[in-house]
Protein backbone atom coordinates (compact mmCIF):
# COMPACT_ATOMS: atom_id res chain seq x y z
CA UNK A 1 0.00 0.00 0.00
CA UNK A 2 1.30 3.69 -1.09
CA UNK A 3 -0.09 7.01 -1.12
CA UNK A 4 -3.50 5.44 -0.09
CA UNK A 5 -6.18 8.71 0.79
CA UNK A 6 -9.55 7.16 0.98
CA UNK A 7 -11.88 8.32 3.12
CA UNK A 8 -15.46 6.09 4.27
CA UNK A 9 -18.73 7.93 4.67
CA UNK A 10 -20.63 7.35 7.78
CA UNK A 11 -23.49 6.04 5.66
CA UNK A 12 -23.40 4.43 2.13
CA UNK A 13 -21.80 1.44 0.14
CA UNK A 14 -18.15 1.18 -0.61
CA UNK A 15 -16.79 -1.42 -3.08
CA UNK A 16 -13.31 -2.14 -3.91
CA UNK A 17 -12.61 -3.55 -7.49
CA UNK A 18 -8.53 -4.28 -8.68
CA UNK A 19 -7.25 -7.14 -10.40
CA UNK A 20 -5.78 -9.81 -7.72
CA UNK A 21 -2.48 -8.06 -5.80
CA UNK A 22 -3.96 -4.82 -6.27
CA UNK A 23 -4.08 -4.40 -2.17
CA UNK A 24 -7.66 -5.24 -1.35
CA UNK A 25 -7.13 -7.91 1.34
CA UNK A 26 -4.63 -5.76 2.79
CA UNK A 27 -7.10 -2.49 3.17
CA UNK A 28 -9.14 -4.56 4.96
CA UNK A 29 -6.41 -6.31 7.34
CA UNK A 30 -5.22 -2.46 8.16
CA UNK A 31 -8.87 -1.43 8.78
CA UNK A 32 -9.41 -4.30 10.86
CA UNK A 33 -6.12 -3.96 12.37
CA UNK A 34 -4.56 -7.38 11.26
CA UNK A 35 -1.55 -5.47 10.10
CA UNK A 36 0.08 -2.10 11.65
CA UNK A 37 0.53 0.75 8.78
CA UNK A 38 4.57 1.23 8.68
CA UNK A 39 3.67 4.67 7.59
CA UNK A 40 0.65 7.32 7.43
CA UNK A 41 -2.30 7.09 9.93
CA UNK A 42 -5.51 5.41 10.05
CA UNK A 43 -8.58 7.28 11.39
CA UNK A 44 -11.89 5.99 13.14
CA UNK A 45 -13.88 9.02 13.80
CA UNK A 46 -11.48 11.06 13.40
CA UNK A 47 -9.20 9.84 15.78
CA UNK A 48 -5.89 7.66 14.71
CA UNK A 49 -6.08 4.10 15.67
CA UNK A 50 -3.73 4.14 18.02
CA UNK A 51 -5.86 5.95 20.77
CA UNK A 52 -8.45 2.63 20.18
CA UNK A 53 -7.92 -0.35 21.56
CA UNK A 54 -7.76 -3.60 19.37
CA UNK A 55 -11.11 -4.83 20.87
CA UNK A 56 -12.33 -1.07 20.50
CA UNK A 57 -11.88 -0.81 16.58
CA UNK A 58 -13.49 -4.15 16.33
CA UNK A 59 -16.30 -3.65 18.27
CA UNK A 60 -17.04 -1.31 15.78
CA UNK A 61 -16.66 -3.30 12.61
CA UNK A 62 -17.85 -6.70 11.33
CA UNK A 63 -16.41 -8.91 8.54
CA UNK A 64 -17.88 -11.53 6.38
CA UNK A 65 -15.22 -13.57 4.41
CA UNK A 66 -16.02 -15.07 1.31
CA UNK A 67 -15.65 -18.45 2.93
CA UNK A 68 -16.14 -17.48 6.63
CA UNK A 69 -15.59 -20.03 9.14
CA UNK A 70 -19.07 -21.75 11.05
CA UNK A 71 -17.71 -23.46 14.27
CA UNK A 72 -19.00 -26.51 15.36
CA UNK A 73 -22.70 -26.71 16.67
CA UNK A 74 -26.29 -25.52 15.76
CA UNK A 75 -27.23 -22.54 13.75
CA UNK A 76 -28.22 -20.63 16.98
CA UNK A 77 -24.77 -21.06 18.42
CA UNK A 78 -22.91 -19.81 14.85
CA UNK A 79 -25.62 -16.59 14.87
CA UNK A 80 -25.05 -16.13 19.30
CA UNK A 81 -21.23 -15.54 18.53
CA UNK A 82 -21.85 -11.73 17.63
CA UNK A 83 -24.17 -11.64 20.25
CA UNK A 84 -24.74 -14.26 23.11
CA UNK A 85 -27.54 -12.66 25.01
CA UNK A 86 -29.93 -11.93 21.79
CA UNK A 87 -33.06 -12.96 21.86
CA UNK A 88 -34.76 -15.42 19.58
CA UNK A 89 -36.88 -12.57 18.08
CA UNK A 90 -33.21 -10.81 16.91
CA UNK A 91 -31.82 -13.64 15.75
CA UNK A 92 -34.91 -14.25 13.77
CA UNK A 93 -35.04 -10.53 12.31
CA UNK A 94 -31.46 -10.95 10.53
CA UNK A 95 -32.58 -14.28 9.62
CA UNK A 96 -35.10 -12.10 7.53
CA UNK A 97 -32.95 -9.84 6.10
CA UNK A 98 -30.89 -12.53 4.20
CA UNK A 99 -33.96 -14.63 3.30
CA UNK A 100 -33.19 -17.58 5.61
CA UNK A 101 -36.05 -17.65 8.20
CA UNK A 102 -38.10 -19.83 6.12
CA UNK A 103 -35.69 -21.79 5.43
CA UNK A 104 -35.25 -22.30 8.60
CA UNK A 105 -38.38 -22.68 10.26
CA UNK A 106 -38.83 -25.69 7.54
CA UNK A 107 -36.09 -27.67 8.85
CA UNK A 108 -36.79 -30.30 11.78
CA UNK A 109 -34.82 -28.67 14.40
CA UNK A 110 -35.00 -25.08 13.23
CA UNK A 111 -32.44 -23.13 14.88
CA UNK A 112 -31.14 -25.62 16.98
CA UNK A 113 -30.52 -27.76 13.25
CA UNK A 114 -26.59 -28.71 13.79
CA UNK A 115 -23.94 -26.92 10.47
CA UNK A 116 -22.57 -29.88 10.38
CA UNK A 117 -25.33 -31.87 8.64
CA UNK A 118 -26.37 -31.35 4.86
CA UNK A 119 -29.66 -29.67 5.73
CA UNK A 120 -27.41 -26.45 4.84
CA UNK A 121 -25.78 -25.62 1.99
CA UNK A 122 -22.79 -23.22 1.30
CA UNK A 123 -24.78 -20.20 0.28
CA UNK A 124 -26.98 -20.57 3.23
CA UNK A 125 -23.69 -21.02 5.85
CA UNK A 126 -22.54 -17.94 4.15
CA UNK A 127 -26.10 -15.94 5.08
CA UNK A 128 -26.01 -17.43 8.36
CA UNK A 129 -22.38 -15.75 8.41
CA UNK A 130 -23.43 -12.63 7.02
CA UNK A 131 -26.28 -12.73 9.73
CA UNK A 132 -24.67 -13.28 12.56
CA UNK A 133 -22.28 -9.82 12.00
CA UNK A 134 -25.73 -8.04 11.11
CA UNK A 135 -26.58 -8.93 14.39
CA UNK A 136 -24.06 -7.21 16.10
CA UNK A 137 -25.49 -3.56 14.11
CA UNK A 138 -21.72 -2.96 13.32
CA UNK A 139 -20.87 0.48 12.24
CA UNK A 140 -18.64 -0.83 9.65
CA UNK A 141 -20.04 -3.89 7.66
CA UNK A 142 -17.07 -5.40 5.61
CA UNK A 143 -17.48 -7.90 3.04
CA UNK A 144 -15.34 -9.93 0.95
CA UNK A 145 -17.42 -10.87 -2.03
CA UNK A 146 -20.10 -12.62 0.80
CA UNK A 147 -22.14 -13.12 -2.19
CA UNK A 148 -19.88 -15.60 -4.04
CA UNK A 149 -21.41 -18.68 -2.83
CA UNK A 150 -25.28 -17.51 -3.60
CA UNK A 151 -27.21 -17.95 -6.42
CA UNK A 152 -28.99 -14.79 -8.79
CA UNK A 153 -32.24 -15.01 -6.55
CA UNK A 154 -30.89 -15.51 -3.60
CA UNK A 155 -27.84 -13.00 -3.86
CA UNK A 156 -30.39 -9.76 -5.32
CA UNK A 157 -31.73 -10.32 -1.96
CA UNK A 158 -28.65 -10.11 0.10
CA UNK A 159 -27.87 -6.84 -1.96
CA UNK A 160 -31.47 -5.85 -0.60
CA UNK A 161 -30.28 -6.17 2.76
CA UNK A 162 -26.67 -4.46 2.00
CA UNK A 163 -28.84 -1.66 0.82
CA UNK A 164 -30.81 -1.36 3.36
CA UNK A 165 -27.82 -1.60 5.50
CA UNK A 166 -25.42 1.13 3.79
CA UNK A 167 -28.89 3.51 4.67
CA UNK A 168 -27.87 3.07 8.74
CA UNK A 169 -24.23 2.50 8.48
CA UNK A 170 -20.98 1.76 6.74
CA UNK A 171 -20.73 -1.17 4.29
CA UNK A 172 -17.36 -1.50 2.61
CA UNK A 173 -17.37 -4.07 0.08
CA UNK A 174 -14.58 -6.18 -1.90
CA UNK A 175 -16.07 -7.07 -5.39
CA UNK A 176 -15.64 -9.00 -7.89
CA UNK A 177 -18.85 -9.22 -9.71
CA UNK A 178 -21.20 -6.11 -10.87
CA UNK A 179 -24.05 -7.23 -9.59
CA UNK A 180 -21.98 -6.59 -6.02
CA UNK A 181 -21.17 -2.91 -7.12
CA UNK A 182 -23.56 -1.73 -9.07
CA UNK A 183 -25.25 -0.04 -6.80
CA UNK A 184 -22.52 1.24 -4.74
CA UNK A 185 -22.31 4.90 -3.89
CA UNK A 186 -18.79 4.76 -4.47
CA UNK A 187 -16.75 2.49 -6.37
CA UNK A 188 -12.57 2.06 -5.19
CA UNK A 189 -10.52 1.30 -8.50
CA UNK A 190 -7.30 -0.17 -6.88
CA UNK A 191 -4.00 -1.21 -8.54
CA UNK A 192 -0.67 -2.05 -6.98
CA UNK A 193 -0.97 -1.25 -3.70
CA UNK A 194 -2.82 2.49 -5.03
CA UNK A 195 -5.95 3.92 -5.55
CA UNK A 196 -5.95 3.93 -9.25
CA UNK A 197 -9.82 6.01 -9.47
CA UNK A 198 -12.65 6.40 -7.99
CA UNK A 199 -16.53 7.18 -8.78
CA UNK A 200 -20.01 5.30 -10.13
CA UNK A 201 -20.16 2.54 -12.78
CA UNK A 202 -21.08 4.66 -15.64
CA UNK A 203 -18.17 7.21 -14.75
CA UNK A 204 -15.74 4.83 -14.34
CA UNK A 205 -16.63 2.89 -17.64
CA UNK A 206 -16.23 5.85 -19.43
CA UNK A 207 -12.76 6.95 -17.76
CA UNK A 208 -10.79 4.33 -16.33
CA UNK A 209 -9.37 2.03 -18.91
CA UNK A 210 -8.65 -0.91 -15.94
CA UNK A 211 -12.48 -0.77 -14.75
CA UNK A 212 -13.23 -1.64 -18.22
CA UNK A 213 -10.96 -4.28 -18.87
CA UNK A 214 -11.94 -5.63 -15.53
CA UNK A 215 -15.34 -5.62 -16.52
CA UNK A 216 -14.87 -6.78 -19.60
CA UNK A 217 -12.33 -9.92 -18.04
CA UNK A 218 -15.21 -10.77 -15.74
CA UNK A 219 -17.58 -11.07 -18.82
CA UNK A 220 -20.72 -9.19 -16.59
CA UNK A 221 -23.06 -7.03 -17.93
CA UNK A 222 -24.97 -3.81 -16.61
CA UNK A 223 -27.73 -5.83 -15.81
CA UNK A 224 -27.26 -7.03 -12.45
CA UNK A 225 -30.57 -9.75 -12.72
CA UNK A 226 -28.02 -11.21 -15.80
CA UNK A 227 -25.12 -11.16 -13.57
Amino acid sequence: MRGVSLVIPRHGHTAIVGPSGAGKTTLFSLVLRFLEPTGGALLLDGRPYRDHSHDEIRSRLAYVEQDTPVVPGTIRDNLLLARPGATDGELRRVLDEVRLAEKIDALEEGLDTPLSGAAVSGGERQRIALARALLRTPDVLLLDEATAQLDGLTEAAVQTCVRARAATGAVVTIAHRLSTVIDADTIVVMEAGRVRAHGGHAELLATDALYRELVEALRITADPQAA
